[in-house]
């Protein structure tokens, strides 16, 4: 007991952010609710000493961006500086230095996907062609530039969820903005920088969608090369498409086949291991309910497993394409399901989620509670107790938990999009905008 306590007072930046974040989605969510009407004379009274406002009409993605740019580049600062982001002992890997490495093999004319030269050795980078290609223009300027580009992407979540946020958009952006699936995730682990790539493609898409469908998904198809699973929303989001539905789910699959055959055809066998291969096979640890059986060496990689996991996959994407009419709504139920059927499922895969935030006051429950055990498992129940103590027990629990709520968050979407259907009371399918989650 007394390791923990000091295994945490040790990381207490960590744990003050996070419940500090914690705190504020979850004042964020209790304001819209009829409980959140005590609150409200208090947080107009906190709001006019902090800004000189009793009201959030001045706080834009502008402000918001700003304040963020600052935590990353403070944080990414202090990772070259220090040295955090070089070579690291033991074997540890950086991967910040990683992506530069494969940056740089990008300009040299190796294989930027497959033995990269990296501190001495070699390592492979499972990051398609989208995300390489962001490597090697970051890789220009060296770590620096690397930040700078990924921390681009990450920042660009704020201004589209603007963008895409409707009549709602100042309070959705505040509610991402302090999400600990945001600004924590991406400067805790550089991983989580270059995930939010994948947040960021599906936000682009819907936002392009409105005026342009079929370019829309093709750069959405393109862009999924970062990280092959954004393609399933990709693709199913275009069922909401009354004119173009055929049209952009090909464009979307053959923006991203194209790609991929390129890379094949430059790179060879080296980048299909890396990219797929290895991914889907690849058994670290789960926060979802995988990660019981990975803690007792119960699941190996198999070919029965990924078969089952494809074909599940296979089945979201169809169902939403058919069934759902909500572009927003058909992002969230495919990268839920994503999220429920991976082995694999990172914390860092966490802030794929972040576009359900759109969907309504219950999924930003849901998506609340994830992101809260997501983080309490990973830094606790893994980090601290299965990994430096061996003591497993409660990391299963939250891996339940985890994928309890990821379930609710699953049906309450699809539930959204039924209460829609009896609402309209048409049978006719509508190509709502991006952000209709009525």
């Amino acid at each position: 007991m007394v390791e923990d306590l000091y295994g945490i007072l040790s990381n207490w930046d960590t744990w003050g952010v996070f419940g500090f974040l914690t705190l504020v989605n979850l004042v964020l969510l209790l304001e819209r609710t009829r409980f959140g009407e005590r609150l409200r004379p208090f947080l107009s009274r906190l709001l006019q000493l902090v800004s000189g406002r009793s009201d959030l009409r001045w706080l834009d993605w502008r402000v918001l961006t700003v304040i963020a740019a600052i935590w990353f580049g403070g944080f990414s600062a202090y990772g070259i500086l220090s040295g955090q982001y070089g070579c690291q002992p033991n074997g540890l890997l950086s991967d910040a230095l990683g992506v530069n490495d494969s940056g740089r093999a990008f300009w040299a004319g190796g294989n930027p996907f497959s033995s990269v030269p990296y501190c001495g050795g070699t390592l492979t980078v499972p990051y398609g062609l989208a995300a390489v290609l962001l490597d090697a223009l970051g890789s220009l300027g060296g770590l620096t530039g690397i930040c700078i580009v990924w921390g681009a992407v990450s920042l660009s979540l704020l201004p589209l969820t603007w963008a895409v946020g409707g009549d709602d958009r100042r309070y959705l952006t505040v509610f991402v903005a302090t999400s600990v699936l945001f600004v924590p995730l991406v400067t805790s682990e550089f991983g989580g920088a270059t995930n939010a790539i994948v947040p960021m493609t599906l936000l682009l898409t819907l936002y392009l969608s409105q005026r342009r469908e079929v370019v829309a998904a093709a750069l959405g198809g393109f862009l999924s090369t970062a990280r092959f699973p954004s393609l399933f929303p990709v693709l199913a989001m275009n069922g909401a498409n009354r004119r173009y539905r055929v049209a952009g789910f090909l464009a979307a699959a053959g923006a991203f086949a194209g790609a991929t055959a390129l890379s094949y055809a430059v790179w060879g066998a080296g980048f299909w291991s890396s990219v797929f291969a290895g991914q889907i096979g690849r058994r670290s640890y789960s926060l979802n309910v995988f990660g019981i059986l990975l803690f007792h060496n119960a699941l190996p990689s198999s070919f029965a497993v990924e078969a089952a996991e494809a074909a599940i996959t296979v089945v979201v994407v169809l169902a939403v394409f058919l069934f759902v009419r909500s572009p927003v709504r058909a992002v969230g139920i495919t990268i839920v399901g994503v999220a429920l059927v991976t082995p694999f499922l990172s914390y860092n895969f966490l802030i794929w989620l972040l576009p359900c935030a759109l969907a309504g006051a219950r999924a930003r429950w849901w998506l609340w509670g994830i992101a809260t055990v997501g983080a309490v498992n990973f830094n606790l129940g893994i980090i601290l107790w299965a990994n430096s103590q061996g003591v497993v027990g409660p990391a299963e629990g939250l891996d339940v938990v985890l994928t309890a709520l990821l379930l609710g968050l699953f049906v309450e979407l699809w539930r959204g999009e039924l209460a829609a259907r009896r609402a309209d009371g048409s049978p006719t399918r509508e190509r709502p905008s991006p952000t209709s989650t009525s």
